[in-house]
């Protein structure tokens, strides 16, 4: 499969970018950016033949199969349209789109040109989340009555998140906790949707923290709490059944399911548990990485689609599903009351 890239910053250069390099079946072809020194750097580094400042240049490239579109979020819509026009297959970063406006033509330019679209979801692969995600379809806690769920970040110096922290908390580290929310409640339908949130300077315009409530048709709730001016970094859920509870702690890859009652001398094992696998990872540097690791997981099971036609791991429905809540909970922060929502 021959890639090409259009965006060149961190990302790229950090996961992208040596993450298909280090996958034989793919040969990086073209990298597009604004930026032409940096897409060149990006080219060098990475022996890649084809730099074009303009994106639609890579889209003429008829020899590239899969174009990976890494890029802010606020580009994605029309360089993901413009992709599927061009043929192109498309692996694009989260989130795929802030509002079901943009989510649906992308989904139209798809289907209508018969191309593949993976969302770079990595945060869902953690083997936390899976191994809570088996443990609730095998039943062994019963039916999901709530998820609370909180993503807590600390503030960083550097110039691009002060770039980013414009556009939002919940469109930025949101996206991965909301996906990783509805991914666990199998994608239900949702009933409605309450928000409120803000940052410490008062200025709405900006959300450093917020809780999202979200109430699933089949009566099933959510609480996602989400930080950046927390001071910590840690992801985690509490998931609530009608015959147990799983405490799913997502970075340091620990679940613990709870019946009755828990006493220090369930805690015991449960922690020689956790901190095994924590030491274990630090051993391998996993631990270090974190989410990055899991991406090369979505590239080759999105390779794999594209050659048996089946779908990707991460597919445009799910994209737009997020897209939905995170406009719904920018509304509803906005307009202080609940969104109800009658149909996606």
């Amino acid at each position: 499969m021959k890639v090409g890239l259009i965006g060149a910053g961190v990302e790229a250069k950090e996961v992208q970018l040596p993450t298909f390099s280090s996958i034989e079946e793919i040969e990086l072809v073209a990298v597009a950016d604004i930026n032409e020194k940096s897409a060149k750097l990006a080219a060098e580094r990475f022996d890649i033949p084809e730099v074009y400042r303009d994106f639609h240049d890579l889209l003429n490239n008829k020899d590239i199969d899969i174009v990976s579109i890494c890029v802010p979020y606020y580009l994605h819509k029309k360089i993901a349209v413009d992709c599927a026009k061009a043929g192109k297959h498309i692996l694009i970063e989260k989130p795929m789109a802030i509002t079901v406006q943009d989510a649906n033509e992308i989904k139209e330019a798809i289907e209508e040109n018969d191309v593949k679209l993976c969302v770079v979801q990595n945060y869902r692969l953690f083997p936390s989340v899976i191994e809570s995600k088996n443990i609730i379809e095998e039943g062994r806690i019963g039916e999901i009555i709530s998820i609370h769920a909180h993503m807590l970040d600390f503030p960083s110096i550097s110039s691009e998140w002060r770039m980013n922290r414009r556009f939002g908390l919940i469109e930025d580290i949101g996206s991965h906790l909301i996906d990783i929310v509805l991914y666990i409640n199998d994608f239900k339908m949702i009933k409605q949707i309450y928000a409120m949130g803000g940052n410490i300077g008062g200025n709405i315009d900006i959300i450093d923290h917020a809780q999202i409530m979200i109430e699933f048709e089949d009566g099933s709730l959510a609480t996602l709490d989400l930080s950046r001016m927390t001071g910590a970094k840690e992801i985690a859920l509490y998931i609530q059944g009608s015959g147990g509870l799983l405490h799913c702690d997502v970075r340091n890859n620990h679940v613990q399911e709870i019946h009755q009652y828990s006493t220090p001398l369930d805690d015991i094992p449960n922690t020689i548990k956790k901190v095994t696998k924590i030491m274990k990872g630090a051993v391998t540097g996993d631990y270090f990485i974190g989410a990055k690791q899991y991406f090369m997981n979505i590239v080759t099971d999105f390779i794999e689609s594209i050659k048996r036609d089946t779908e990707p791991p991460m597919t445009v429905e799910e994209g737009r599903y997020v897209a939905l809540v995170i406009e719904s909970a920018s509304k509803s922060i906005k307009d202080k009351q609940p969104i109800i929502l009658k149909s996606i």
